[in-house]
């Protein structure tokens, strides 16, 4: 599918209604009232302590900011992504974010106030006035034990605009300032590198091509090898001592605080994502069976797992793909479906990919108060687009459920929470697609999707984790010298308990050690793989009780929102994160793909006649 080389050119049925934020006004008015209330909010800043009834007011009013807010941001941001170079936008951003400078300059520090009238507070947290804002004002209360002093407090609140964004630095070694060299094909042709081709190159039918662009890539990525391993551990080392100043057990205590998270539920991730490798091995094993049989030549895994066995013909136009996902999606009842069918109506998303429009998908945060949950895509037509759109709508829908049953206070569901719902839509999606499939092949594939995306988002992310945890130990205890080959070697050796036949350590293999992005912004990626096991879990009790469970999704989880930790919302839903049956239960979809998916392998390439090739054991990576 093309991709549209301005966006007045995209049909306006495909474009989302992002006027609709403003509700009739100009921006110019939104922002002038955001300045008017958070003036509003500065003149009592103090004054609203003095009582139960001025602080409860001073909370309602700070609610009234943050809806405007969620407007301007959500109006910015979303304009800006349909095209990157349109000035409009980047001069409302510039608008917004001086106005919040100079507004907080004069607002100061919020919780030096907070503690000064902690014991009024305390006194009041239970009146039952305040019963919406006791979780959040109890959660602040707590964290008194690692607040620093007054003065600090005050000035790290000051000097927060001029902070250094090593995330943009990151992004700069690794994007930026990379120089990717040409890859040669078997032809002797050169083809030009970036993170784009790339992905398309390890899917060519030319061997050469493919492992000539692994190794230019990796080759690329090594260019800034020593200044990204000395950022890494730097990054790393300003949490370390920032969680020591402010007393916490180590840096994963003071990371996953707010989620109250343990390391028994960590380790227990660990543990049970490694137990898997006999299973990961038996995919490869049988995925190299398969490859050779369809290609008719050797299996090489460091260059050839990214290569799909069949390709699918399958075309899907928008219309197509929207009709798809709303039949899947149609047993989470008649509230549900009705929202899809409104948000298709209403103009929600943003289809098509347009030249300087930002690449990927997500689906809005900062929802409540705007009306729509709107979704970005860059849909191409194939299946993954299809996907796209079920998984987003999954965050939609929870936002939808979310802000519909909560207050401003308690409606913005955890990033824990976060990627339950789109995932358990994805294997509605799919559960739907195989059911009316009658052809082996697509099923195949349709399986070959639902284990990668198993591999991607449970395996690969808590591997990632347990490496995050074990460099944060060493550095909390000054064991890790800022250097490529010493972090090298931690993400090597933590790694290999995940396979059952690892690779000999070569350094360069462990570039992913340094180049990966989200170990430069906290710790967060074990959620992705707890989000990818409940959503299982909750795909599995679907299959086994029908619409009860459904119904008990719906409510109890999708309308939750935050107002209670994200353990205990999980606990509601028989969600136990110390337990092996819930291992158990979220592995069993995971083994059932994994069965049919070789089932259908071995009665397709049954008949196959291809010439065996004489190979090696292979050995993942």
């Amino acid at each position: 599918m093309k991709q549209y080389p301005s966006y007045d050119k995209v049909k306006d049925e495909h474009k989302w209604d992002l006027e609709s934020i403003l509700e009739g006004q100009s921006f110019e008015y939104w922002l002038d009232k955001y300045v008017s209330i958070f003036k509003e909010l500065i003149e009592i800043k103090d004054s609203k302590y003095e009582s139960i009834e001025s602080f409860i007011s001073g909370l309602k009013l700070n609610e009234q900011m943050e809806i405007v807010a969620n407007k301007l941001h959500n109006y910015i941001s979303n304009k800006t992504n349909i095209n990157l170079t349109d000035p409009q936008p980047q001069e409302m951003a510039l608008k917004f974010d001086s106005a919040n400078e100079e507004l907080n300059k004069e607002y100061g520090s919020e919780i030096n106030r907070f503690f000064k009238n902690a014991d009024k507070l305390k006194l009041w947290v239970n009146d039952e006035r305040l019963k919406s804002y006791r979780k959040m004002i109890n959660d602040t209360l707590d964290s008194f034990n690692h607040k620093l002093s007054n003065d600090v407090e005050e000035y790290l609140n000051e000097v927060a605009f001029g902070e250094p964004n090593l995330e943009e630095v990151f992004n700069i070694l690794t994007d930026a300032e990379l120089r990717y060299d040409d890859v040669l094909d078997s032809k002797n042709k050169k083809h030009k590198l970036d993170p784009i081709s790339y992905s398309k190159m390890l899917k060519s039918d030319d061997a050469l091509l493919r492992k000539n662009a692994v190794l230019q890539y990796r080759k690329a990525k090594l260019q800034h090898k020593e200044s990204l391993a000395n950022m890494l551990v730097q990054t790393f080392k300003n949490i370390s001592v920032n969680a020591k100043v402010r007393k916490y057990k180590d840096s994963i205590n003071m990371l996953t605080y707010e989620d109250k998270v343990s390391d028994e539920i960590l380790l227990k991730l660990f543990e049970n994502i490694a137990s898997l490798k006999d299973d990961i091995f038996k995919y490869w094993k049988h995925y190299k069976k398969y490859y050779e049989a369809h290609f008719k030549e050797k299996f090489r895994i460091l260059y050839d797992s990214n290569r799909d066995i069949f390709k699918v013909k399958n075309k899907y136009s928008v219309e197509e793909a929207k009709e798809i996902v709303y039949n899947a999606l149609l047993p989470f009842g008649s509230e549900y479906s009705d929202t899809i069918k409104q948000a298709y109506n209403e103009k929600w998303v943003d289809f098509m990919s347009v030249k300087n429009k930002l690449s990927g998908a997500y689906s809005i945060g900062s929802t409540y108060g705007i009306n729509k949950k709107y979704i970005l895509m860059n849909f191409d037509g194939e299946l993954n687009s299809v996907e796209t759109l079920a998984h987003e709508l999954g965050h939609s829908m929870h936002s939808y459920f979310s802000d519909k049953n909560n207050d401003i206070t308690n409606a913005s569901y955890p990033i824990f929470l976060a990627e339950i719902a789109s995932i358990f839509n994805e294997s509605m999606l799919y559960d739907y697609l195989i059911e009316k499939s009658s052809s082996k092949i697509e099923k195949f594939t349709i399986y070959s999707h639902i284990i990668s995306g198993f591999f991607g988002t449970t395996v690969t992310q808590a591997k990632w984790a347990n490496y995050e945890y074990e460099l944060y130990k060493k550095v909390d205890a000054n064991e890790v010298a800022p250097n490529y080959e010493e972090v090298a070697k931690i993400y090597y050796e933590t790694l290999k308990k995940y396979y059952k036949k690892p690779r000999k350590f070569k350094k360069e293999e462990q570039i992913a050690a340094v180049t990966i992005p989200h170990f430069y912004m906290g710790f967060y990626v074990y959620k992705y793989a707890i989000g990818q096991l409940v959503a299982n879990y909750f795909y599995n009790q679907y299959k086994l009780r029908g619409k009860e469970f459904l119904d008990k999704y719906i409510n109890n989880f999708l309308s939750a929102g935050n107002r209670d930790y994200p353990l205990n919302t999980l606990k509601s839903m028989g969600v136990d994160l110390t337990s092996d049956e819930f291992y158990k239960q979220g592995f069993a979809h995971f083994h059932k793909c994994l069965n049919e998916w070789i089932k259908l392998g071995d009665e397709i390439f049954a008949k196959s006649k291809a010439k065996k090739h004489t190979t090696m054991p292979i050995k993942q990576t």
